[in-house]
């Protein structure tokens, strides 16, 4: 499926997954946990849209720290201070009842979303493992470098259980609030169906990375020619599933809740509750208050030892803590994010994203230039090769101008995709002249300097190089 839908989907579907149960949860239950009589409100519209809220701050936080390569342990100290800020909020709104409920929400939503974000991680991973390769070199080098596809294909078995444990919490929700007499209204039907056709392409979405492993390892890339037909065929099915057991169905339920109050009931009258036998009735002398006050006085010095410790560990724990959740801020990582300004990168990168994903959506194309443009970018590294074969150029330049080469083949890619064609008679500075951009002229000319100058560029002028191409990229 192609990098630019499946990627926003795939986060899309953390979101809606997650977000629609819990929603649902808190919805079936509400008139459970509410007590209107001593006005103790503890779910209303305040709750509802922090969910919402909450869901999409934790994709989008969960994005960053996949970018940025952040510790696991660092999960912790988020949601720790994120439920700060939540109280925080609940506080100055004069929301005081919410957080009972806010906290073990928000708490188990983020961990539900972060377990789910972590097959996406693996499969990028696996795939950026895969990007600068093809054919008979994808083969060959995973056959020795398999150590991403051993990772993704465990984290899909895992998720496959997932899929299934919260699949059954969402029946379990619904059983139980039908037992307590909860809250069903459309809506609720509604995030039911929701949250089960999200089920349903998670379940997709694994059988495709399965997928993209087996062929992979037989040396191909880009199998799914149009990934939204192929999207397009799954809610198709989906919608003739559900139409079909809405016909089929009838309005008895399957599962008669009756059934285990009768049941219940009946082998209450039938039990049988044994006569107890006489036990001996042991006379046992009391002892004299002088005495037990005695037996039970600790020793000074023992108690001393006893406080101290206490304190000690006390202490000790609540500086481990503060360091545990201070000293990600001192870092030289958390430093280097905000200084280089690595959000409002995410950000213009995500927006470029979300406006390719539905131009994507509801262009008329087939995919058939996205073809046509990967052929153009192998012809130009063919012929790059050629052309270092033939000037007999040292190893070190033949593996930068191939390091370059790879970069500059995912210009010539974007460029097909928005119409600036690419043929094989155009020098790289006069393709990139094409552009009309001052950043891609300067593309072009250090292209054609590492490829005529005998010297190979400077560290400072490949890191250059590569970013402009982002640059161009992510506009």
């Amino acid at each position: 499926m192609e990098s630019r839908f499946s990627r926003i989907f795939e986060r899309f579907l953390v979101f809606s997954t997650i977000v629609s149960l819990m929603l649902t949860a808190t919805s079936v239950f509400s008139p459970v946990l509410n007590n209107y009589e001593v006005e103790r409100v503890l779910i209303d519209w305040f709750t509802y849209i922090l969910i919402i809220g909450s869901g999409i701050v934790f994709t989008l936080v969960l994005q960053i720290f996949a970018l940025e390569k952040i510790k696991p342990a660092m999960h912790l100290v988020f949601i720790v201070f994120y439920i700060f800020g939540i109280l925080f909020l609940c506080y100055i709104t004069g929301k005081t009842n919410a957080p009972y409920v806010l906290i073990v929400i928000l708490t188990v939503q983020y961990f539900l979303q972060v377990g789910i974000n972590e097959l996406f991680i693996f499969h990028d991973a696996f795939m950026y493992d895969c990007e600068d390769y093809a054919g008979k070199e994808l083969e060959q080098y995973l056959f020795h470098n398999n150590l991403s596809a051993i990772d993704l294909t465990e984290k899909i078995k895992g998720q496959q259980v997932m899929m299934f444990a919260i699949s059954i919490s969402m029946f379990v929700v619904l059983v139980f609030g039908k037992l307590s007499e909860g809250y069903f209204s459309f809506i609720t039907l509604l995030l039911v169906i929701f949250f089960y056709l999200n089920v349903l392409l998670c379940c997709f979405m694994l059988g495709m990375f399965k997928n993209d492993i087996f062929y992979a390892f037989l040396g191909f890339k880009d199998y799914v020619r149009n990934g939204r037909k192929l999207f397009g065929s799954v809610l198709l099915i989906a919608a003739i599933s559900c139409t079909a057991g809405a016909l089929l169905s009838s309005d008895n339920a399957l599962i008669k809740i009756g059934y285990v109050q009768e049941y219940k009931e009946t082998h209450e009258k039938e039990r049988y509750i044994p006569e107890l036998p006489d036990f001996i009735d042991f006379q046992i002398e009391p002892q004299s208050e002088e005495r037990m006050e005695r037996n039970s006085r600790p020793s000074l010095i023992l108690e001393f030892i006893a406080e101290l410790i206490k304190w000690l560990a006390i202490t000790g724990l609540s500086i481990l803590g503060l360091i545990f959740f201070i000293k990600p801020f001192f870092t030289k990582h958390f430093r280097v994010f905000w200084t280089e300004g690595h959000l409002l990168k995410f950000l213009r990168e995500l927006w470029q994203e979300i406006r390719e994903f539905f131009r994507y959506v509801f262009s008329k194309s087939t995919g058939s230039d996205e073809q046509y443009s990967t052929v153009q970018g192998k012809k130009f590294r063919e012929s790059m090769m050629e052309f270092l074969k033939k000037s007999k150029r040292s190893k070190e330049k033949i593996d930068e101008i191939d390091r370059l080469t790879k970069h500059f083949m995912r210009l010539i890619d974007w460029g097909q995709s928005h119409g600036i064609k690419f043929t094989q008679t155009l020098a790289p500075a006069e393709y990139t002249a094409l552009f009309k951009n001052k950043t891609a002229d300067l593309v072009g000319q250090l292209f054609e300097k590492a490829l005529y100058d005998k010297n190979v560029l400077t560290a400072e002028e490949e890191k250059v190089f590569i970013a402009s191409i982002k640059e161009i990229i992510c506009e």
